[in-house]
């Protein structure tokens, strides 16, 4: 008799003789399985209330986890004052590194530093040298034979006095390095301290001293010199060199006094005489590591007596089994009463041992927490899942069944569904999944269908509501491997897994099906996916190791190791007084103004700045008011979702000609203040819709996949992609580091004031550059990689009188230009037309910025530091998370190997870049210093104050004729020649940028800036920045439309409507 569960979970009528109880039963156990997460989750909320109720007992907690296994019963105490040290202990060695600051991490790439693609052996990698040395290897390899090669060379800034040692990496590149049996890089230093220590995982949990030294390096070692210095190297795997890895390697340093104005935690770290290095962050204390492993929990233990009695057991499917409740009678009866199918269960052994088991398994409420984890378990071990695209209010539900067999007078078992998806299902998607109704997934395999090795076959069928016409459509998406057997429609498949998750990107698979005239229901044949998500396997009980089922406790985190104060209610506003925020929800206004995102969704939406400020201990409310201007914001928002993702034309408050939106398309616009850093509007679009409906899948997908999340903002956060790279508006950034060498060398100044193009192509010549200025390419041997200019044009055409310079590169965007010329404000290449040391990396953060000018330039305007936007008025021992809407990603430049690479930099093809930091370097140009910006404009009647930045001390003038020419003659001309803008165009100064991304697509850009007094109202300058990714077009004819359309629209209102 078939098992009727409805998928929606509601109980069906049962069929005349159906035995009620069972279904009952069924029903029952299927609630277990579905509340497994939140009975899992309250279990540990309860165990970690019990047993870590203050900050200093859950660090405790968390150390005893962390070191239990690898120091037993070691006391230590976490200093408050700035230092590292090391500490030897019977099973090992411990590492403290206490108020100290890491500097961004060298990723060094172990397949690049291969002597040849067939030979592992690796080129000594060196690292803590100074420029002096590299320039001494340089003019030895010109005079020797035998070269010395520079590769990855990680240089320290000349201004270190502190001594670094200088280190050399050497060895052989294998893919096993994790085993402890391989053959382990050798490392070597030089040091002026006798005092030098190295510490490791291959150290045997010892110490090596001494101002020199050579030791094994496996996974993890430190090298540490004097009282407060250290670099971290670490060997990871890489897919992209998987016969190697990489090295990771990190400086640390003393903090500044402003970051150690509150206690930091230390970083710290045990080397067990055997095994791996394990870490973690502890606050300042004193700790005691338990000498013996934590007892078993009351529901481990009855797992393992019930494991070790035969009672539990791994199937050869992979399924964990449970012996049958009944088996004690089966056992109790005579041979010719028992049931066939429960003699796979006839070796367990009957007796008093047995009983009490089967009793507490089946009676007692361990053992129903145990049935429980194992039916979590076996829910979670496949996925098969399906979603429909149907307008909003239909709901299409497809019956799912297995088991069918009319041969033998088998009924089809209806399957449990559910609308719960595991957390890493979101990483079968590279992005979310839209315009689709929830997903419905299996979410118990039924016994018979789940045993051996083959797959169960689910058939999922949907009745019509009458006889098809023929030709209808219907779209789904199944999460599974679908079948040949489709029948009452024809239909087409296409693969769309595309996220981490995808063994193959048929693990994901639309379906559209057209409907056969006459059909009165579809039917179609899934299989489940084997489904391993490791990732979830720290929040399940159960997992496999070794071949061998184990119970593992619950990890203690920040999150369930203490008792969270309840969050505080927050209130925010514009900085005019219009609420955005109120009750836990963003306003109507706040969502049409695209702002949803940044505010928050919900009080779930921890990363957003209404869920920041509800940490914020508060005997009260928490009121805020932001710099954003609601009326600017909307407008903005508006114009992007017009111009940029429609590519359509704002026409009197309205969108016109709007066209579809290609797939993967992003935008993003903001403007600010450059008196005062205030952003007044910061829009995005094209990251995905979010509603109360999808929430729970955006959750995940933000977990998952945190950098692609609806949840960030495009003007504000970028995902490190290839479409946020800035393209020709970097040429502002890179014009500041011309205009830095020209400070002490003369020759690049003239080049920059502008020389005769004769005079330039025979300096070019005299120094051996392939570079013309009639020619569209650079270097002009076309078998080398070169830089071209927009359509192939020449530089001839856009000289000036004759005259070529700064300002007429960047009017018209001359990449041949900038390449050339960063190459000779390069000390890198050390004035040469080939050879030089190019690649150099930055082991101190500004190592570069002497060498490299253009590195220089952008360090200066905050490339590769975090943006932090709430004006200061956050606590210094705030609780800052990845991902927090007050926090912008930093804009960052791929590491240089090549002279091509370096040509590449300085036209912007080489970072990634956000909205935000574009107008900030206007800003910079046009207000004469850096500008800090911020979104939090007071909290709680305490108003923001921002110190100005020190002039820039760069020479400008020339950079403003370039951007101003932008805009009346150059790149970006065509959007402002409007009469709109007749009395805006005056004051806007400017740059476009087309960044390519793909075939005939590219990131298109413009940043600028706009004098005060352009605009009714205007007091302070304004910056502004836009980008759009996915575009056929170019900056000046996609994004600068975007700016030109705002300020159109505000110069078209009068003073009263206008304030800004």
């Amino acid at each position: 008799m078939p098992r009727l569960i409805h998928s929606n979970m509601q109980p069906r009528p049962v069929r005349r003789g159906f035995p009620t109880r069972m279904a009952w039963v069924v029903l029952a156990g299927l609630c277990v399985v579905l509340g497994g997460g939140a009975l899992i989750a309250g279990h540990a909320r309860h165990l970690a209330a019990a047993t870590a109720s203050t900050p200093q007992s859950a660090a405790n907690v968390r150390a005893a986890n962390a070191y239990r296994a690898v120091l037993p019963g070691v006391a230590f105490t976490v200093p408050e004052q700035a230092g590292v040290s090391t500490t030897l202990h019977p099973d090992g060695a411990l590492l403290i590194a206490a108020g100290l600051q890491a500097a961004p991490p060298v990723r060094v790439d172990l397949c690049s530093q291969m002597r040849s693609p067939t030979d592992p052996r690796l080129l000594p990698l060196r690292l803590g040298y100074r420029f002096d040395d590299v320039k001494r290897w340089v003019a030895r390899n010109q005079e020797a034979n035998v070269q010395i090669a520079l590769r990855n060379v990680l240089l320290v800034a000349d201004r270190s006095n502190d001594a670094v040692p200088e280190i050399q990496i050497e060895g052989t590149a294998r893919a096993d390095f994790t085993d402890p049996l391989s053959e382990p890089l050798q490392l070597s230093w030089r040091s002026r301290q006798a005092d030098t220590r190295w510490l490791s995982d291959a150290s045997f949990g010892q110490v090596e001293q001494g101002a020199s030294g050579q030791v094994a390096l496996r996974q993890q070692g430190w090298l540490l010199w004097g009282a407060n210095a250290a670099l971290r190297i670490e060997r990871r795997t890489n897919a992209m060199c998987p016969q190697a890895g990489e090295l990771l390697v990190q400086m640390y340093r003393p903090a500044p006094a402003a970051a150690t104005a509150n206690i930091m935690p230390a970083l710290v770290t045990a080397f067990p005489a055997r095994g791996r290095a394990v870490s973690t962050y502890l606050a300042p204390g004193s700790y005691q590591i338990p000498a013996a492993a934590a007892g078993a929990l009351e529901d481990q233990s009855l797992f393992e007596q019930l494991q070790a009695q035969g009672l539990i057991r791994l199937a050869r499917s992979g399924a964990i089994e449970i012996a049958p409740r009944d088996l004690p009678q089966w056992q109790a009866a005579a041979a010719s009463e028992r049931a066939a199918e429960l003699r796979d269960w006839k070796q367990i052994q009957p007796g008093p041992a047995t009983h009490k088991l089967f009793k507490r398994l089946y009676y007692q409420a361990d053992g129903a927490y145990v049935r429980q984890q194992i039916d979590i378990y076996n829910s979670e071990r496949r996925l098969l899942a399906w979603r429909v695209k149907a307008p909003d209010g239909l709901a299409i539900e497809w019956a799912a069944s297995t088991g069918a067999n009319a041969a033998i007078g088998n009924a089809p078992v209806m399957i449990a569904t559910t609308s719960q998806m595991p957390v890493a299902a979101a990483r079968l998607f590279a992005s979310l999944p839209q315009g689709w109704q929830a997903w419905t997934r299996v979410a118990r395999w039924p016994q018979a269908g789940d045993s051996g090795d083959v797959r169960p076959v689910v058939r999922l069928r949907l009745a019509l509501p009458g006889p098809a016409s023929g030709g209808e459509v219907l779209q789904m998406l199944v999460a599974g491997h679908v079948g040949s057997g489709v029948t009452g429609a024809d239909a087409r498949f296409a693969p769309a897994c595309t996220g981490r998750a995808c063994v193959n990107s048929s693990d994901v698979q639309q379906i559209t099906l057209t409907l056969q005239a006459g059909a009165r229901s579809v039917q179609l044949d899934v299989q489940p996916l084997d489904f391993n998500a490791p990732e979830d396997q720290k929040y399940r009980h159960l997992r496999v190791a070794g071949g061998r089922l184990i119970w593992q406790p619950l990890v203690a985190t920040d999150s369930n190791t203490s008792r969270a104060a309840a969050p505080s209610p927050v209130q925010l506003q514009d900085r005019n007084g219009t609420n955005l925020w109120i009750d836990g929800a963003p306003t109507e206004s706040a969502i049409e103004a695209g702002l949803a995102p940044l505010l928050g969704l919900n009080p779930e939406h921890s990363n957003s700045i209404a869920g920041m400020l509800a940490r914020l201990p508060s005997d009260g409310a928490v009121n805020a008011k932001l710099t954003l201007d609601l009326p600017l914001q909307a407008l903005s928002q508006r114009v992007l979702d017009c111009v940029a993702m429609q590519r359509g034309r704002w026409e009197a408050g309205r969108c016109a000609f709007g066209q579809p939106i290609p797939e993967g398309r992003h935008a993003g616009v903001i403007i600010l203040d450059t008196e005062t850093g205030d952003i007044l509007a910061a829009a995005g679009a094209g990251t995905g819709r979010v509603t109360s409906t999808n929430w729970a899948e955006v959750r995940d997908f933000d977990r998952t996949s945190p950098a692609r999340s609806p949840l960030r903002l495009p003007a504000l956060q970028h995902d490190g992609g290839a479409h946020q790279s800035p393209g020709s508006t970097f040429k502002v950034v890179s014009a500041l580091g011309l205009e830095i060498a020209a400070q002490g060398d003369p020759q690049i100044d003239a080049l920059l004031g502008g020389m005769p193009l004769p005079a330039i192509n025979k300096l070019a010549a005299q120094r051996g550059y392939g570079f013309q200025t009639d020619a569209a390419a650079y270097p002009l041997n076309p078998r080398l990689a070169h830089i071209t200019n927009y359509r192939e044009q020449s530089l001839d055409r856009r000289a000036q009188e004759g005259r070529l310079g700064l300002a007429q590169a960047l009017t018209y965007s001359l990449n041949t230009w900038f390449a050339w010329s960063s190459e000779l404000s390069d000390r890198s290449l050390f004035g040469r037309p080939d050879g030089g040391a190019p690649d150099l990396q930055a082991l101190d953060a500004d190592a570069l910025d002497g060498i490299r000018p253009i590195v220089a330039a952008a360090h200066r305007l905050g490339f590769e530091q975090s943006l932090r936007l709430d004006g200061g008025l956050l606590p210094a021992d705030f609780n800052w998370r990845t991902w927090d809407a007050l926090q912008a990603t930093p804009a960052h430049m791929d590491p240089i190997h090549t002279r091509h690479e370096l040509r590449q930099m300085a036209i912007g093809l080489r970072m990634q870049t956000t909205p935000l930091q574009m107008a900030l370097a206007s800003a910079a140009v046009g207000q004469g210093r850096v500008v800090t910006p911020r979104m939090l404009l007071s909290l709680d009647r305490k108003d923001s104050v921002m110190q100005p930045a020190p002039p820039l001390g760069i020479r400008l003038d020339r950079i403003k004729a370039g951007m101003k020419g932008v805009v009346d003659v150059g790149t970006g001309a065509g959007a402002f020649r409007g009469a709109a803008l007749a009395g805006v165009r005056p004051g806007l100064y400017g740059k476009t940028g087309t960044a390519p991304s793909g075939d005939d697509t590219a990131t298109v850009w413009f940043t600028g800036w706009l004098e005060a007094g352009s605009l009714p109202g205007q007091t302070h300058r304004l910056a502004m920045a836009a980008f759009v990714s996915h575009s056929d077009a170019t900056g000046g004819e996609h994004a600068a439309p975007v700016i030109a359309a705002i300020l159109s629209t505000l110069a078209s209102q009068n003073h009263e409507q206008k304030g800004k």
